[in-house]
């Protein structure tokens, strides 16, 4: 008589969790999200009709039932892996870095250098996930978020370490530039100045060239790496930090036809605080503090040009 098997890798899930006694380490140790563990699990619970683990609140604790299960397929597992190694080719795991990153710095910045790293380490498996929210390292399998904001900024439970401060400034397109030349600030259109969604960075900047009360921003409202292809495209005036519009600056698709900036902001590199960064997160670290390094040298050469110069306001450090 058939009996059918509950789903594999629910019971895959159920035995590395048991094992690990922690739905985290199992989602790491199986390369799957955490809640990929508990829908498995809970899958598991239904489809056996008992209770396998009790949820308390340091974690998990298995059952009677649960502990029975867990040492039976162990056990088996244990039988399918000797079985099958027999036969197997020796075969290595390549390491998974997973990495967390805003969307306009994943396209601007981190995109068009991730080559060098996976030349430089072809055995890393990266995956990059271009989404702003704040990142649970106790519930998600990612090495690290790179996040903007203030300079000052702290988050509590986690390693931040500061990449490179920033600050905002003006830039477009030389053909724009042509068509549209500047004397002062008070020459800008409202209608060809680029809007984000954050309309106060553009209020600020507008205070700090004396033109606030003369000049309202009304053109479409594009946030991040959109707003900097629209200047690309010579469609308008956008604010940029220094990490999304530096590599144009440098090709002189964009130029900064003003020294004005405004804003004291930085990149953070964050990270778990209580554990031991893998080896391939440490190798990741590494390559992309040389990198920032190698953009803040490359930002100080634009200092000499007309471009984006960082002079901050009176009485605050200057910012690159």
């Amino acid at each position: 008589m058939s009996h059918k098997l509950p789903s594999l890798n629910a019971l895959k899930a159920f035995e590395a969790a048991a094992r690990a006694g922690s739905f985290t380490r199992a989602a790491s140790e199986l390369t799957v999200t955490h809640a990929a563990i508990s829908r498995h699990i809970r899958d598991l619970e239904l489809d056996l009709r008992c209770q396998l683990f009790v949820r308390t609140g340091r974690g998990v604790e298995l059952t009677e039932l649960g502990a029975i299960l867990a040492r039976d397929l162990t056990t088996a597992f244990s039988i399918i892996t000797t079985a099958t190694g027999r036969f197997a080719r020796p075969n290595r795991r390549r390491p998974r870095l997973m990495i967390s990153s805003d969307l306009s710095f994943a396209t601007l910045w981190l995109v068009p250098r991730l080559g060098r790293f996976t030349a430089a380490y072809p055995d890393i498996d990266v995956v990059i996930d271009p989404n702003p929210r704040l990142i649970d390292f106790d519930k998600e399998d990612f090495d690290f978020g790179i996040r903007f904001g203030g300079a000052d900024s702290q988050w509590r439970g986690v390693q931040a370490d500061r990449l490179i401060h920033s600050a905002l400034g003006l830039v477009a397109s030389p053909a724009l530039l042509r068509t549209s030349p500047l004397q002062s600030p008070a020459d800008l259109r409202g209608s060809l100045l680029i809007q984000e969604t954050a309309k106060e960075y553009w209020r600020t900047w507008l205070t700090a060239a004396k033109v606030a009360n003369s000049i309202v921003p009304s053109g479409p409202t594009l946030n991040g790496d959109l707003a900097i292809a629209a200047a690309e495209a010579g469609q308008g005036f956008a604010l940029a930090d220094c990490i999304q519009a530096g590599d144009a600056l440098l090709a002189k698709r964009l130029v900064a036809p003003f020294d004005i900036v405004v804003g004291q902001h930085a990149y953070f590199l964050v990270s778990r605080s209580d554990k031991k960064p893998s080896k391939a997160a440490s190798q990741f670290k590494s390559w992309l503090l040389a990198e920032m390094s190698q953009t803040v040298a490359d930002l100080a050469r634009l200092k000499e040009m007309r471009g984006m110069r960082a002079k901050p306001p009176r009485g605050k450090t200057a910012a690159i």
